[in-house]
């Protein structure tokens, strides 16, 4: 008796399995006159915080520009966390932006010691200390980036209050 039970039921779920398979698998399709720009116009929804650990860029910005655009402010890496949630986050982002300027201005000394001189501009920090060292610094969060200061010699860290998003 048993064996019949398990034998109809199984029938049955084999039978719902082609009509289960035709319905959801499908992707939505857009459908109609919708016009370029009423995409272009849609609300996005903000970025999703990015994962930073461990990751690593050379995309280091022209401090000069940068500071005449008024969008950025110069900052210095520090703890600045209110709470004990954030603060190991806080911290992680304060020491990496820290150790970086270090280890960019040891490579400006040793350049400097070979050359006597520091690199004339922008272009020729990104080709001799950045790119012939093969430098990678570690990631910052979207609301900061690098930059060189050509008149100081030296990496900055400049901060976006618009993306940083009410923090």
């Amino acid at each position: 008796m048993l064996r019949s039970i398990t034998k109809s039921t199984s029938a049955s779920l084999l039978a719902l399995v082609p009509l289960l398979s035709l319905t959801g698998c499908e992707e939505p399709r857009h459908v109609g006159n919708r016009s370029q720009n009423a995409v272009a116009h849609a609300p996005q929804k903000p970025a999703e915080p990015e994962f930073i650990v461990g990751k690593r860029t050379q995309d280091i910005k022209n401090a000069a520009p940068e500071l005449q655009k008024g969008d950025a402010h110069q900052v210095e890496p520090r703890i600045t966390a209110k709470d004990p949630i954030t603060l190991q986050g806080n911290a992680y982002v304060s020491m990496i932006g820290r150790t970086s300027i270090l280890n960019i201005q040891h490579a400006m000394d040793l350049y400097h010691a070979e050359h006597d001189r520091y690199p004339k501009d922008y272009n020729e920090f990104m080709a001799d200390i950045i790119k012939a060292n093969n430098i990678a610094l570690p990631q910052l969060p979207v609301y900061q980036k690098y930059a060189y200061d050509e008149k100081e010699h030296k990496l900055i860290i400049l901060e976006y209050p618009d993306l940083k998003g009410g923090r």
